[in-house]
């Protein structure tokens, strides 16, 4: 009975958390339980990259492996492939499934979060706080709206991952390393490397400190006990997820993150992303600022000039009503933005709060993470920093988009406030202390937004610079193509530009100096609920309850300004539609042709891949070879590789903008034969002769390949033919008649790890050709030519992620009965000390 009114007791908190985060995430997406939907991109793109590989499950139940619907073909590791041994995926993974997205996101962050805390030590009471908070950061509703599904459950599962690795630590070894090994598991198994990276780092800099205090504390034999222990969690949780990791890993070299062949000098370590790639996305050092108050920098790229500002009303003096609002807020440095990476003005000044009032060796590892996190973010804007990271840092040049490294930020700063309101919540701190504490936390937090409010205008020039170049040479192309004297008179194209550049920064400072001082009174809101604390007018449950209203009256309405229902919609008008160019395309039955679609921006939208074998696509990971030849040849149309490609129709605008369906007819098909071979000496020769050659009668390759080694017949691919006789995207077959030996060339992707071909049932060898197809020697006569995708060692592979898998699973299954059962007997007792 006591250990009932205790379990009871306990429950309690856990499910007022609970109801409380789905209370909050419903109502934020009502819409969806109206059975709307958001339109998001990324995932409009998905079904797109992934149609053929979902088709063939559907028709066959195989799982292909490969998509030939992307850039004339690559593996599908990265894009879709079942991996049925992911066994801790496919049960305690499937749990987040019981709320739909996008809900359950914001529903299972908030829970994950809470759960940390608890591991932590934190009370449950006082965990809602932080958790909201770690929910509700903008940047969470941005990656929703865009439809990043890998990257949301990957920030889902990581502070789960970081409180096993607090218990394996600190707390009972044995809990906390299977709590590691299951979230460990699920973070990997979520797909997306650069999230987990910058965890590990994370988690990297709490093991140092750990590492230090026991070596302070002359422990450091249980240390490295315990460091074994979460160095076998992880290795197991590699090991769950192995198939997809090694299977990566191979693929990862092939491809841009690999580096290019052709890279030389400065520009790519040989081996990963170049460098102005790569921080391409780099925060500016200023918009830093925007963590804090969230309009800094003019909202997101979206976002225009307001109709009743400076700028409109300047504009419409010159006779150009409405030319405000096609002009850009966002001044920062970014090439876009979704918008800003805002924390809340609560949650920051929460873990100023924690900073003053934590211990030592809670805080300063998450204060010097947050530091290095921030400084990686800069990117460009700290040069210096950023390569020195991609030398020392194992695996950090395979990313892009450095800027988002501010997701450890966005982790970091709820768990700071979390260890002030556990201070606050346990009642030892001194009211002198606490004042002083709560007095340098607001100081400094309210302090800088006042500053901003009050004097920023004066500290920032809001992009006026560049904004007054611009105009002025918009206005020099309005002067042109209009009555210059009606201009003239009233001012020249610089003085207009100007002029201009100046309202537009007026009215940016104006969108700042709001937010400044909303975010000074949010904070000035969370510093009176502790204040009232301090000074015992409120109790700490009341504490509690006005910091959650404070955490959501500041952020709700700012991820409001970004995603609401205003963006919801039906599911009919979510999925990709298919145009009168589609259907006439589609009235063509030979499996082997591709479509260049130039309605869209071909090499960064994959809508065409849902109907059609695409020469373009979108991937983060395409393969590198065929990035060169984009960059090469098919961002310029030329008609030899679109050829080779065996591109028969471009999708072109035609009247009223309308896609239209346009053939061509010199495509060589979905394979030829050649009379001739060039060899090239290296990648750079290889790809040149590319413009250099007739492709159609002889193939270029490199000067290694011993498959090519003997002279070719002169005129057979004229008296030859080869036929594409079926399509699968992991099986091709083709039937051929050639009078002699001849080679033939496929309009097909080579990779070498994975594609096996057969002539007549027997294995042949084959080579790369024209820089990124395949080639093979046939044998005379009439034949058939099969080629078959499988990935490499599958079964081995598979074997080893079932292995760690189970053993996962059953590491959790024991380790929860096992402190059920210590918790049945001593109900009072806290975390168990290994």
């Amino acid at each position: 009975m006591d250990f009932s009114k205790g379990f009871l007791k306990r429950l309690l908190p856990a499910a007022a958390a609970l109801a409380l985060f789905f209370v909050v995430s419903a109502l934020y997406f009502a819409p969806q339980f109206r059975g709307e939907v958001l339109p998001q991109h990324d995932v409009l793109q998905y079904e797109g990259m992934a149609r053929d590989i979902t088709d063939m499950r559907a028709s066959t139940g195989e799982d292909p492996q490969w998509t030939g619907g992307m850039f004339g073909g690559m593996p599908a590791y990265l894009i879709n492939v079942a991996y049925p041994a992911q066994l801790v995926k496919r049960t305690a993974g499937q749990i987040v499934k019981a709320i739909d997205t996008p809900a359950g996101f914001i529903f299972f962050a908030m829970t994950a979060m809470w759960c940390m805390l608890l591991m932590a030590g934190v009370n449950p009471w006082v965990g809602t706080v932080p958790a909201l908070a770690y929910g509700l950061s903008t940047y969470f509703l941005l990656i929703i709206g865009a439809g990043h599904v890998t990257k949301m459950w990957a920030l889902v599962y990581a502070p789960l991952m970081m409180g096993g690795a607090w218990v394996a630590l600190r707390g009972n070894v044995w809990c906390g390393a299977a709590v590691t090994a299951l979230a460990a598991s699920l973070e990997i198994g979520a797909n997306h490397p650069q999230i987990t990276y910058y965890f590990l780092v994370a988690m990297a800099a709490f093991w140092a400190s750990e590492a230090v205090a026991a070596f302070r504390e002359g422990r450091m034999r249980n240390f490295t006990l315990r460091t074994a222990a979460l160095a076998a969690a992880g290795l197991l949780a590699a090991g769950s997820n192995f198939a997809p990791l090694w299977y990566t890993a191979q693929h990862s070299k092939e491809t841009i993150r690999g580096g290019s062949e052709l890279a030389s000098g400065s520009e790519s370590s040989g081996d990963g992303l170049a460098l102005d790639y790569a921080t391409a996305w780099s925060y500016g050092r200023a918009e830093t600022l925007n963590l804090l108050v969230p309009d800094f920098m003019g909202r997101d790229s979206g976002t225009t000039l307001p109709a009743d500002g400076e700028t409109a009303a300047l504009l419409n003096g010159y006779g150009l009503r409405g030319a405000a609002q096609q002009l850009p807020a966002y001044w920062g440095t970014q090439p876009y933005t979704g918008g800003p990476t805002y924390l809340g003005a609560a949650a920051v000044f929460l873990a100023a709060l924690g900073i003053a009032l934590a211990g030592g060796r809670n805080k300063w590892w998450i204060v010097a993470v947050c530091a290095v996190m921030i400084l990686l973010a800069w990117g460009r804007n700290l040069m210096g920093f950023t390569e020195l990271a991609f030398r020392i840092l194992p695996g950090y040049d395979k990313f892009r988009t450095v800027s988002m490294t501010l997701v450890v930020v966005q982790w970091a700063v709820p768990a700071l406030g979390a260890l002030a309101l556990a201070r606050l919540w346990s009642g030892d701190v001194p009211r002198r202390h606490l004042l002083r504490a709560l007095a340098w936390s607001a100081g400094v937090t309210g302090g800088v937004c006042l500053l901003l409010a009050v004097a920023g205008g004066s500290l920032f020039d809001f992009g006026r610079a560049e904004s007054a170049e611009m105009m002025t040479e918009q206005f020099r192309r309005i002067f042109e193509a209009n009555d210059m004297q009606e201009y003239i008179s009233r001012g020249t194209d610089a003085e207009w530009g100007d002029a201009t550049g100046a309202a537009m920064a007026a009215d940016r400072a104006a969108m700042m100096r709001s937010d400044a001082w909303r975010s000074l009174l949010m904070i000035l809101l969370a510093a009176g609920s502790v204040a009232l604390f301090a000074l015992r007018r409120i109790g700490k449950y009341a504490l509690t309850a006005l910091l959650a209203a404070v955490v959501l009256t500041d952020l709700v309405p700012v991820d409001l300004r970004f995603l609401s229902a205003d963006n919801f919609t039906s599911p009919r008008r979510r999925q990709v539609t298919q145009t009168d160019a589609d259907r006439t395309i589609l009235q063509d039955r030979d499996p082997g042709y591709r479509v260049l679609n130039l309605t869209v921006s071909p090499f960064n939208d994959a809508t065409t891949s849902y109907f059609h074998r695409s020469v373009g696509g979108y991937h983060g990971a395409k393969l590198a070879r065929y990035q060169d030849l984009i960059d090469r040849y098919l961002s310029q149309l030329d008609d030899g590789v679109l050829d080779m490609l065996n591109t028969r129709y471009l999708i072109v605008p035609g009247k009223e903008g309308a896609p239209e369906a346009q053939r061509r007819t010199t495509a060589f098909g979905a394979a030829w034969f050649v009379d001739s071979l060039v060899r090239a000496a290296s990648a750079q020769e290889e790809i040149a002769l590319l413009g250099e050659v007739n492709l159609r009668t002889t193939a270029v390759t490199s000067s290694d390949t011993p498959a090519a080694a003997r002279p070719m017949p002169t005129g057979i691919y004229a008296s030859a033919r080869i036929d594409l006789a079926e399509y699968r995207p992991n099986y091709l077959r083709y039937e051929y008649s050639a009078p002699e030996e001849a080679l033939a060339v496929f309009s097909e992707i080579y990779y070498d790890k994975g594609w096996t071909a057969y002539v007549d049932g027997e294995e042949a060898p084959y080579f790369r050709a024209d820089y990124v197809l395949r080639a093979m020697r046939l044998p005379a006569g009439e034949h058939t030519v099969e080629w078959r995708f499988r990935a490499p060692h599958w079964a081995a592979a598979e074997g080893v992620t079932g292995i760690c898998s189970a053993l996962i699973l059953l590491g959790a299954a024991a380790t929860a009965g096992y402190c059920w059962k210590r918790r049945r007997k001593r109900p009072e007792s806290g975390t168990d000390e290994a």
